[in-house]
């Protein structure tokens, strides 16, 4: 299975917009009616959920987005779940991913089918995106969509510094595998050296 975690420079980050769509829109019914609302789900729940919908839906997938470019429709850190459908059963409102002109992933709405493609946008954007939503570059349609109700970041954090229920043994203290020596005198560095110590 393949996580594509788009949380550098690509996800629904706002990408730069072509002079020609400058006055495209796109209808708030159709975007509502086609692309998935986000089910709000506890922060470390979102990743489970959508792992468990792939693995009871062959030919689906999910990916974390990162911006808000999609707002209100998808919030930073949405755990969406993508399958690819034939580019012919395209609609205007549906959210897609696709590879944008940065070569990152980019998940939008499709606005109109256009010549080289489909025009489309982030929800929260005021341009169309530079690149057409074309066979070449096209991932997959949202099909269904997890948002955490907290950042999943510090839940984990948090969760890390809640003590364990599971009890744990006292480990005896073992001789270090590891010796630093170091590389010469004068030099003021280190080396890390394997071997065990007496």
């Amino acid at each position: 299975m393949l996580l594509l975690l788009a949380l550098w420079a690509g996800g629904w980050t706002v990408a730069p917009g072509r002079a020609d769509c400058d006055d495209e829109r796109f209808s708030a019914a159709a975007v509502a009616a086609k692309s998935p609302m986000a089910e709000v789900v506890p922060p470390l729940e979102a990743v489970r959920k959508a792992r468990a919908y792939v693995e009871t839906h062959p030919g689906t997938d999910f990916m974390m987005g990162s911006g808000n470019s999609m707002l209100p429709l998808y919030r930073d850190h949405t755990v969406i779940v993508l399958e690819r459908v034939a580019i012919g059963q395209f609609q205007a409102g549906m959210t897609v991913v696709f590879v944008g002109d940065q070569g990152f992933p980019v998940a939008h709405v499709l606005v109109r089918r256009a010549s080289g493609g489909w025009v489309s946008m982030g929800v929260n954007n005021a341009e169309c995106d530079r690149s057409r939503v074309c066979e070449d570059n096209y991932i997959g349609v949202v099909v269904k969509a997890y948002e955490p109700s907290s950042s999943p970041l510090l839940a984990l954090i948090e969760s890390a510094a809640e003590p364990s229920p599971v009890a744990v043994a006292p480990v005896p203290a073992a001789k270090p595998l590891v010796r630093v020596a170091p590389l010469r005198p004068s030099a003021g560095r280190d080396r890390v050296t394997l071997a065990s110590l007496p």
